[in-house]
């Protein structure tokens, strides 16, 4: 009898899933290229956590005495919010881009916050790269690019054609 309920119980230990999986990609070095004419160039880490319910993409410094992190998390199935540590991002609208013989979808989101003057950008989002670019509204020649030797052509089409995006309003909800 108590091997039968040894081999119950291992049965029972056995067929009981993990139910809080997560996939962890490896760090890359990206390039992140800024100023009006992407002129400062810095080298961050960049990979993609995905849990059960969402997927979080991480940016942080080479150098060690640099404290520069930037983190976005996007939960499956709701493409309104981009979510950052103490802010929401909204989204404005959505695009298609043909990049790599594939067609991108890529997230307009805006960030804006309150009271604050110059502050405010958008971010070109795929769930696939992460942020693909972002530009200030408030400095208008001004924008980020992240992972250009990837992303050259894909962040092309879209400097080239900002008007395919509905005309942003920033708006943000606090955490």
């Amino acid at each position: 009898m108590k091997y039968f309920l040894l081999l119950f119980l291992l049965i029972f230990l056995c067929s009981c899933k993990n139910e809080t999986s997560k996939q962890v990609s490896d760090y890359k070095t990206i390039s992140i290229k800024g100023g009006p004419n992407n002129q400062s160039i810095d080298s961050a880490m960049f990979r993609i956590v995905i849990n059960n319910n969402s997927k979080r993409f991480e940016y942080k410094s080479t150098k060690k005495d640099n404290v520069y992190f930037q983190l976005f998390e996007k939960e499956t199935g709701n493409d309104s919010i981009l979510k950052a540590p103490d802010f929401d991002c909204i989204l404005i609208d959505s695009q298609f881009f043909e990049f790599k013989n594939e067609e991108v979808k890529v997230f307009l989101y805006s960030y804006d916050l309150p009271d604050v003057v110059d502050e405010e950008e958008n971010y070109y989002f795929s769930d696939k790269y992460g942020i693909v670019l972002s530009k200030s509204i408030a400095w208008l020649n001004t924008s980020t690019l992240y992972n250009q030797e990837e992303l050259k052509a894909l962040q092309d089409s879209i400097m080239s054609d900002l008007f395919k995006f509905s005309n942003p309003s920033p708006t943000l909800i606090k955490n």
